[in-house]
């Protein structure tokens, strides 16, 4: 006998799923969103007092974090290296990091860790080579 419901057209008026998804990230990805990350991203985004603050400090952070998972995986260990490394007393990033609550625990979740450099003394955002970050974050 036939099986009617093996036919791969779809139903009239139905809407098929789409075959390649835009983004990589899916609802379950979503979900899954460390508290930790949620938690400090409530903190930059809606206890900082100035919005172009704010604004500033998700823009900065979305960019080192985007260059760790990115251009700090590829390529040779000395040229990726510095995309996995931040100072925190460089002024933007004191301005956009350091200074902004929240920001500092935001860039740590994604994984993101603190280190002092014992040469120059001073203190970095780390992130790990080999490292593609938290499984939402887009790939």
């Amino acid at each position: 006998g036939s099986n009617a419901t093996s036919s791969s057209a779809a139903a009239p008026g139905a809407v098929a799923p789409p075959s390649n998804p835009v983004s990589a990230a899916t609802a379950d990805d979503l979900t899954n969103i460390d508290p930790q990350f949620d938690e400090a991203f409530e903190a930059v985004a809606f206890h900082t007092s100035n919005n172009e603050t704010a604004k500033q400090a998700l823009t900065t952070m979305k960019k080192l974090i985007v260059n760790a998972t990115t251009k700090g995986q590829t390529g040779e260990e000395e040229t990726s290296a510095k995309f996995r490394r931040v100072r925190l007393s460089n002024p933007k990033i004191k301005a956009a990091i350091t200074d902004v609550h929240g920001a500092l625990d935001l860039m740590m979740s994604v994984g993101f860790v603190l280190s002092e450099n014992a040469e120059d003394g001073e203190t970095y955002l780390v992130f790990p080579p080999g490292s593609t970050g938290p499984s939402w974050l887009p790939r």
